[in-house]
């Protein structure tokens, strides 16, 4: 079995049990693919079709606010991902998403993750629960970081994410934390 899917289905056993031909059924509707860095899977005013797992790299969503790249959030191996307000209701994105550096995901189409809904029960529960962690996770999160000042915030950061200073671009992750480049450096020199 493919190293991608497999740790798709490692990714899945964390909410959910899977029979072997609950795998398969997923597997058949599932496409493994490796972008390069700066490659952009997502365009503001584009519907995001795809759902994504990343097995390795790291990608990056962002919008234009006044002329400036905007990051609003960044993702990293072994995480389910896609631009959640567009794929989950199929309207026009309002954010970009863009590789940070060579990423191997799977990636499945709305289409194929609503057809194994109806399929598989099991799969639709796992859907749910991801759902329900990820707005868990990011309302907790929001709620410690919104009212923070920027040297806890990037603290913050580093927890949830300890090589994010490696493996993304120093302007992006200020622009991340909501302050300048100078600001993040003066914080990462104390």
């Amino acid at each position: 079995m493919n190293s991608t899917l497999q740790a798709f289905f490692e990714y899945i056993l964390q909410f959910v049990s899977l029979t072997d031909e609950m795998k398969y059924k997923i597997a058949m509707r599932c496409e493994v693919k490796t972008y390069k860095k700066g490659e952009i899977l997502l365009k503001e005013g584009s519907v995001c079709r795809h759902l994504f797992f990343i097995e390795k790299g790291v990608l990056r969503t962002f919008a234009y606010q006044d002329g400036k790249d905007v990051t609003s959030w960044v993702y990293f191996d072994n995480q389910l991902f896609t631009c959640w307000g567009s794929y989950l209701v199929q309207s026009p994105s309002l954010d970009y998403i863009v590789v940070e550096e060579e990423t191997t995901v799977l990636t499945i189409s709305h289409d194929n993750v609503e057809q194994l809904y109806d399929e598989l029960p099991q799969f639709e529960r796992f859907g749910r629960k991801v759902l329900e962690a990820q707005v868990a996770f990011v309302e907790a999160f929001s709620r410690e970081y919104n009212f923070a000042p920027a040297k806890q915030r990037y603290e913050m950061l580093l927890e949830y994410f300890p090589d994010i200073t490696q493996r993304v671009n120093l302007g992006h992750v200020a622009s991340f934390l909501g302050i300048s480049q100078e600001t993040l450096s003066r914080i990462r020199k104390r």
